[in-house]
C-alpha cells in the first residue's frame, strides 16, 4: 500500500508538470530565510532588486501610502530604509543597479513632473538628474553599466518609441543647472525664498536615441543586458491594438541596433527576460498573456522558436551567473486574479529545471525581482498584495 501511494504521488507530480513542454522536477518548498523588509503601509510597487557588496540585497520600490520612492539596503543588523524622492505623487517603474563598490544607481518616472529621473548617492545625500521629459516617458525602464562603466537606460518614451539613453559626465567648467532640478516646495511647504542659492548643477547629462518604434503598457517587464562579446541587447514588448509582439534588439559593433520579432502568438512579451548561455547563445523567457504561461525561446536555423516552460504564470524575473545557472522567479496564478497568486521559482542548472514553492501567502510576487549571490544562492524581493508589504527570500 505504501508503494502504491508513493507511486501515485509521483504520478500526480509528473502530471502537474506535464503541461510544460520542458521536463520539470519538483523541489517542494524552497529552503532559505524569508524576511519582512517593510510593512509600514501600502508599499512595494514596481519593486526592483540588486545584490551589493558582501551579498547584501538592495531594493527600490514605490510606497503608495507615503507617495514616495523608497530605497532599502540589507545589512547584518537588518534593513535600513531611506527615501529617494518624495515629490513624485507617483514614483513609477523603479529600477536599480549597484556598482562594485556597493553604491546604488536608480531610475524611475516622476509622475508629478512627467520626467524620467536618475538618482544616485554622493556624500550620503541623494542627487538627481533628469534623463528625459515627456508624458508617459520612462515606462519599463531598466539600467545597466557597460564594460567601461558608463551607465545606460532603456525605456519607452511617450511618443511611441523604445529608447536607449546614456550618461556623460560633465567637466567642472561645463556644469550648468537644469530647470527640471529647481527645488519645488513640498506638499504644504512654502516656496523657496528670494535670494535662495541656485540649484546645484547635475554632474551628468543624458543623451538618447531611438531603438525601435514600439508601445509599452502598464506593468510591462522588459530586459536590458550586456552581450558576452560586447555591446548590449534587450527583450521588449510592442502592443498594437488587440495584439502584441515579443521583440529583441541587439547592438551592432558600430553602435546601431538590429531589431527582430521573436514571437507573435497568444499576445507574447509583456514580461520577458533575455539571457545568454555560457557559450554565448541567446535565450529568452517570456509570458503569453492569452494562455498565462511562460515560454522558453531560442534561435534555430535563423528563426526564433519557443516551447512551453511553465503554466499558470503571471509575471517573472530572471537572473543568471557565470556558470550558466538560471534563476526564474515567478508568480503562479491561483484562478483568474493574479493578486491572489503565490511566489514560486524555477532553477535551471546544466539543462535540468527544478520548480520550488517560495511563499504561499496570497498575492506574493505581484511585483518581484531576483538575483543570485556570489555562490549562486537565489535571492527574491517581492511585494505581498494581501499584506501590502515588501518581503525578501534568501535561499540556502
Amino acid at each position: 500500500m505504501i508503494r502504491k501511494t508513493t507511486w501515485l504521488l509521483v504520478a500526480l507530480l509528473s502530471l502537474s508538470c506535464s503541461r510544460s513542454g520542458i521536463p520539470l522536477k519538483d523541489g517542494g518548498q524552497a529552503k532559505g530565510k524569508l524576511f519582512t523588509v517593510d510593512n509600514s503601509g501600502d508599499t512595494g510597487y514596481y519593486l526592483n532588486l540588486a545584490m551589493g557588496q558582501r551579498d547584501q540585497a538592495q531594493l527600490v520600490y514605490y510606497d503608495r501610502q507615503a507617495k514616495s520612492l523608497k530605497y532599502v539596503r540589507q545589512s547584518a543588523g537588518g534593513f535600513a530604509v531611506d527615501t529617494v524622492d518624495d515629490t513624485c505623487n507617483r514614483c513609477l517603474y523603479a529600477t536599480i543597479r549597484v556598482t562594485a563598490e556597493g553604491e546604488p544607481h536608480i531610475a524611475y518616472a516622476n509622475d508629478a513632473t512627467q520626467t524620467l529621473m536618475y538618482a544616485y548617492r554622493k556624500n550620503n545625500q541623494w542627487k538627481r538628474e533628469s534623463i528625459e521629459w515627456g508624458p508617459g516617458t520612462g515606462m519599463g525602464v531598466r539600467l545597466l553599466f557597460d564594460e567601461k562603466g558608463t551607465l545606460h537606460a532603456l525605456y519607452y518614451s511617450g511618443d511611441g518609441f523604445l529608447k536607449h539613453a546614456w550618461r556623460v559626465l560633465q567637466e567642472a567648467g561645463e556644469l550648468q543647472p537644469t530647470p527640471l532640478e529647481i527645488p519645488k516646495p513640498k506638499r504644504g511647504g512654502a516656496a523657496p525664498k528670494a535670494g535662495s542659492p541656485p540649484p546645484e548643477p547635475p554632474e551628468g547629462i543624458w543623451g538618447n536615441e531611438r531603438v525601435d518604434k514600439a508601445n509599452g503598457s502598464e506593468q510591462v517587464q522588459i530586459s536590458f543586458v550586456r552581450k558576452p562579446q560586447g555591446g548590449m541587447a534587450a527583450s521588449y514588448f510592442h502592443w498594437s491594438g488587440m495584439s502584441s509582439e515579443l521583440r529583441l534588439a541587439f547592438q551592432n559593433d558600430d553602435g546601431t541596433w538590429k531589431t527582430l520579432v521573436a514571437a507573435r502568438d497568444n499576445n507574447p512579451g509583456k514580461s520577458s527576460a533575455l539571457f545568454f548561455d555560457v557559450d554565448g547563445t541567446p535565450r529568452v523567457v517570456f509570458r503569453e498573456a492569452l494562455k498565462d504561461r511562460l515560454m522558453l525561446g531560442r534561435e534555430k536555423d535563423g528563426a526564433w522558436m519557443a516551447e512551453p516552460l511553465l503554466p499558470d504564470a503571471y509575471n517573472m524575473a530572471l537572473a543568471t551567473d557565470a556558470t550558466g545557472k538560471v534563476l526564474l522567479a515567478y508568480q503562479e496564478m491561483r484562478g483568474a486574479d493574479p493578486r491572489k497568486g503565490t511566489l514560486c521559482m524555477l532553477i535551471g542548472d546544466k539543462g535540468v529545471w527544478t520548480r520550488y514553492r517560495v511563499d504561499d501567502t496570497p498575492g506574493s510576487g505581484y511585483f518581484l525581482d531576483a538575483d543570485l549571490t556570489v555562490d549562486s544562492r537565489p535571492v527574491i524581493g517581492f511585494f505581498e498584495e494581501s499584506g501590502k508589504k515588501v518581503k525578501l527570500f534568501v535561499g540556502e
